[in-house]
């Protein structure tokens, strides 16, 4: 049974609370940059689950700071985006090697339950960091912050470990690219006879790509509200993934 489906995780947002959001933020505070305005409603609608140059863009165009530093052209747009990502990145780099970021506690069971019941899943984030923070997150740490790891995990293992492919920053294209990605990746497993992908994300963008596949889209909602989920298209949208069970999901693969 657990073979006809295959779980896709979006991390950042989903399954770990990153600093990314906070370091956009952080960064374009400082000169040159000099932005206020990115809320968390922002880095929702314009940046989270996009490609690094484009939330880097969406973030520069939409706040002025090109209109602000007489960036007119492609190319000087350009240099200014990549600059910022790059400054961006090494801040971020920096949060999650000191380990500043949290565990969505009501993710990480049921991605654990559904490694021990056989599920294939895949991490399939836009975020190249995506698969820093999971490798930082020793078992040792799920069961301090969740008490079980419901045996999935063996001694030595990362949350890295709950999953069988990794489709984190792959240069591919934009999210549905990399959906498509994580799909095939988990059908060349031999036991990968999927008939149903099960996609987990808390972005519209995410949730509209995983339907433009034919996924069953799940809603996380983290920040924003409720109807842009839906307006998405997402089958369920949930504030509490403890609500859901593995056995539910493979019903509606079934």
């Amino acid at each position: 049974m657990a073979s006809r489906v295959g779980f896709i995780w979006d991390i950042d947002g989903v399954v770990i609370d990153s600093p990314h959001e906070e370091a956009w933020r952080l960064t374009v505070m400082k000169e040159p940059w000099g932005a206020d305005g990115l809320t968390s409603d922002f880095y929702f609608t314009h940046v989270a689950s996009r490609p690094r140059y484009e939330g880097a863009h969406n973030i520069l165009e939409l706040l002025g700071v090109y209109e602000r530093l007489g960036a007119t052209s492609e190319e000087e747009k350009k240099k200014l985006m990549e600059e910022y990502a790059a400054e961006k990145d090494a801040l971020i780099k920096d949060l999650i090697q000191r380990g500043q970021f949290t565990l969505f506690t009501d993710a990480v069971p049921l991605l654990l339950k559904a490694k021990r019941a056989g599920i294939l899943q895949a991490a399939a984030s836009a975020s190249k960091n995506a698969s820093t923070m999971l490798r930082n997150t020793p078992r040792s740490r799920v069961l301090r912050e969740l008490g079980d790891d419901f045996g999935a995990l063996a001694e030595g293992d990362t949350l890295y470990s709950a999953f069988d492919f990794d489709a984190c920053g792959v240069d591919v294209g934009g999210k549905e690219q990399i959906l498509r990605y994580a799909a095939e990746g988990l059908l060349a497993f031999p036991e990968g006879k999927i008939e149903r992908f099960f996609v987990f994300e808390d972005a519209p963008s995410g949730i509209m790509a995983a339907k433009s596949l034919g996924y069953y889209a799940v809603g996380v909602l983290r920040i924003g509200e409720k109807s842009a989920l839906e307006k998405a298209g997402a089958d369920i949208v949930t504030e509490d993934l403890a609500t859901i069970e593995v056995e539910e999901l493979l019903r509606l693969g079934a």
